[in-house]
């Protein structure tokens, strides 16, 4: 099969609606919990936007979970490539809305279009801090400056499942196995707003690192 067939039938339309059944189907057997959401929905309800901050490890049951918060339109920054093209389309399909762009290619204006997502009143961003190449584990600093420009609040979710694969990447992507349960864990909400200097940057960024990899399976 050659590479420029191989490309289009990945960008084809029926390749997505397959891959959206197949996909819902999988995760229709997953059980989600959610933990420690109270102060996320408070802050949605009564405050303002909100940046979730999940581990790219992570982001495969995060699909299903994050459901629940589509009133608040959730919206996910997805590189430009040929993966971050069918990843798009279905999460289209599922309601939610994609900005492309990462550190490697088309970026800035992604974290532009975020930043101005984010100043819509409830709405939620959700962005894979160590994507989309890593260090697993390791926060970039965009996620930090998004917060910033945006004066959203972060808050850290994590996928923890009581039984999961976890496939050979460098992500080491956490997949729950059928009929398993999947915790959503919120960890303690980082502001930005108090950033002044370079050290009070990396705090923060530090900050966040501790509790993502908390959870995290290097």
């Amino acid at each position: 099969m050659g590479k420029k067939f191989k490309k289009k039938l990945l960008k084809s339309t029926f390749i997505s609606y397959l891959l959206n059944v197949l996909i819902n189907l999988y995760l229709s057997t997953i059980c989600i919990r959610y933990e420690n959401e109270e102060k996320f929905l408070n802050h949605l309800e009564n405050q303002g936007c909100a940046l979730l901050s999940i581990s790219h490890q992570h982001f495969f049951p995060s699909f299903k979970a994050l459901k629940k918060y589509l009133k608040y339109n959730v919206a996910g920054i997805v590189s430009k490539s040929s993966d971050g093209d069918i990843m798009t389309a279905i999460g289209e399909l599922n309601g939610y809305i994609g900005i492309r762009g990462s550190s490697s290619r088309g970026g800035k204006e992604a974290m532009e279009k975020m930043i101005e997502h984010l100043k819509g009143k409830n709405n939620i961003g959700a962005i894979a801090p160590d994507g989309p190449k890593g260090p697993l584990g390791i926060i970039k600093p965009g996620t930090i400056r998004i917060a910033q420009k945006s004066r959203a609040l972060i808050f850290p979710c994590s996928a923890v499942a009581d039984s999961a694969w976890h496939v050979n990447s460098w992500d080491k992507t956490l997949i729950p196995k059928p009929f398993s349960r999947v915790t959503m864990k919120f960890g303690s909400a980082v502001s930005a707003d108090s950033i002044k200097t370079d050290a009070d940057f990396e705090n923060k960024r530090v900050q966040l690192e501790n509790i993502l990899q908390k959870h995290i399976k290097k």
